[in-house]
């Protein structure tokens, strides 16, 4: 990876960071100095979701959700967010993770 695509990928992941303070007012880039304390995540303190992002030329394939490690399966959603040039950043996650957010706002909005 050359020095270009590092920075915009750390750029990307500055903004998705800022995107998440609207929810979760401590969210940040996850320093990766340990490749082995990083547990497959960009961003920490974004509540029970494990936040994968990955800013390319293309969208990236969303297998990439798989380098996500999660600590507790039960508790938390892996989140991946991808951006193509010139194209809107998706936010890919498994559909049992999304029936779940949609049941909980029928729910809350009932």
């Amino acid at each position: 990876m050359g020095k270009l695509s590092r920075t915009k990928g750390h750029s990307f992941e500055r903004e998705i960071a800022q995107i998440f303070r609207a929810v979760f007012p401590r969210a940040r880039r996850q320093l990766e100095y340990n490749e082995m304390d990083c547990n497959g995540i960009d961003l920490t303190e974004t509540g029970p979701y494990r936040i994968q992002c990955k800013r390319m030329k293309k969208y990236v394939n969303p297998s990439a959700i798989e380098e996500i490690k999660l600590r507790n399966p039960a508790a938390e959603t892996p989140v991946l967010i991808t951006k193509a040039d010139h194209k809107p950043a998706l936010a890919i996650l498994p559909l049992d993770s999304l029936m779940q957010l949609i049941e909980r706002s029928e729910r809350d909005s009932a």
